[in-house]
């Protein structure tokens, strides 16, 4: 048969037997004397089989290895331990492609709800979503509401870039679920906000007791403060020699004070392992 024939045969074009042909997944047969080359029933056998193996999974460049190792009588022991090597790693590529899929696809219809009900996108959990939407929605203060503006910005930042755990995130959303909870934190909220435009040093007191009010919020969610603690450790340590980056972030010196002394507390308390930390 021609080569037209021999493709049609097998459900493909005549230019995907030539790009086998050049990639000697395919032998190509003498001419006959009428200059057609005349394809046999062997080679639209062996089209078919690489077509299947294609579209398995199987990439061209390993084709011609499967084609080798397995339609063989078998003797060869290492290239059939190879070949199943190779097909186990293509298995489990699948595999983690198939997992990935399924983590975008319960992403997607995260965001589709959402929008659906006319919620605000945002790549953290809905509760902790809904919780900072009614903390901003219903604080009359203008400073702490930007607090909690930037406070969850900065939570969909670690979102974003992966930095955000799910423990981390867990231990959010307990916190912001518990009523008492997250009225003390919008009451420690509030004395950061007021401690905008103080002196550090005049106001030391009150920093320290901003300090003392993050820390209990800790205290009650353990698992936080088990997350923070490894984070908080090599964040003082920046501290001690950069300080910029803070100040990128949150420009008031009082505000900075405290932030500073925090890292430094959770750091502190963050375990035996960690006693180099800066106090």
């Amino acid at each position: 048969m021609r080569i037209s024939d021999l493709a049609q045969a097998a459900g493909t074009t005549v230019r995907a037997v030539r790009h086998y042909h050049r990639l000697g997944l395919m032998p190509e047969p003498p001419r006959a004397p009428n200059g057609y080359r005349d394809y046999e029933l062997a080679d639209l056998v062996r089209l078919l089989r690489i077509r299947w193996l294609a579209q398995s999974g199987v990439p061209l460049g390993a084709v011609a290895t499967v084609l080798g190792g397995h339609f063989t009588d078998g003797s060869d022991r290492d290239a059939e331990s190879d070949l199943t090597a190779d097909l186990e790693s293509l298995l489990e590529a699948a595999d983690d492609q198939i997992r990935t899929l399924q983590v975008k696809r319960e992403a997607l219809a995260a965001i589709l709800e959402r929008h659906r009900v006319g919620d605000r996108l945002s790549p953290l959990p809905s509760p902790i979503v809904d919780a900072f939407d009614e903390l901003i929605d219903g604080e009359d203060d203008p400073h702490t509401r930007t607090l909690f503006v930037r406070e969850r910005d900065s939570w969909e930042m670690l979102a974003l870039t992966g930095q955000a755990s799910a423990e981390y995130l867990d231990a959010m959303r307990t916190l912001l679920d518990d009523p008492e909870q997250r009225h003390a934190m919008v009451a420690v909220y509030r004395r950061f906000g007021a401690l905008a435009g103080q002196d550090p040093t005049a106001a030391a007191d009150e920093v320290s007791a901003v300090i003392d009010g993050m820390t209990a919020l800790l205290d009650d969610i353990p698992i936080m403060a088990e997350v923070l603690g490894s984070w908080a450790v090599e964040a003082a340590t920046a501290l001690e020699s950069n300080t910029e980056v803070l100040a990128e972030f949150l420009p008031d010196p009082a505000q900075q004070a405290v932030a500073i002394g925090f890292v430094r507390r959770v750091a502190a308390q963050s375990g035996p392992q960690q006693d180099g930390a800066p106090a």
